[in-house]
C-alpha cells in the first residue's frame, strides 16, 4: 500500500469516526465510507447509505420538557422533605 494510500484511508478513518463533524456535508461521509470499504476489497451501495446513518444534532430545546419539569418538581419535594424532618442537607442537594 502505498503512502498516499495510507493518507487517505487516515483521512476516511478520521472521518467515519467524527460524522458529527462532517453533518454539514453527507457526500464527504459517503465518499470516506466508500474509501474504506474499497481498501477492503468491497463496495457500497450509496443508494442505500442514507442521512439516518449519521450522528443527528439535536436542536437546542426552548423550554423544559414534561420529564425535567418532573424531575424538577419531585427533586424540590424530596428537598422539602427531608427539611421539614429537620435532616442536615449538604449544599449540593
Amino acid at each position: 500500500m502505498s503512502a498516499q494510500q495510507k493518507k487517505i484511508i487516515q483521512a476516511a478513518r478520521k472521518i467515519t469516526l467524527q460524522p458529527e463533524e462532517y453533518i454539514d456535508d453527507p457526500s464527504q461521509f459517503t465518499t470516506a465510507w466508500a474509501a474504506l470499504k474499497a481498501a477492503r476489497g468491497q463496495s457500497i451501495d450509496t443508494s442505500r447509505l442514507r442521512a439516518a446513518h449519521l450522528i443527528e444534532c439535536p436542536l437546542p430545546a426552548t423550554e423544559p420538557t414534561e420529564v425535567e419539569k418532573r424531575l424538577q418538581r419531585v427533586a424540590e419535594k424530596t428537598r422539602e422533605l427531608i427539611q421539614a424532618r429537620r435532616s442536615n442537607l449538604p449544599p449540593a442537594a
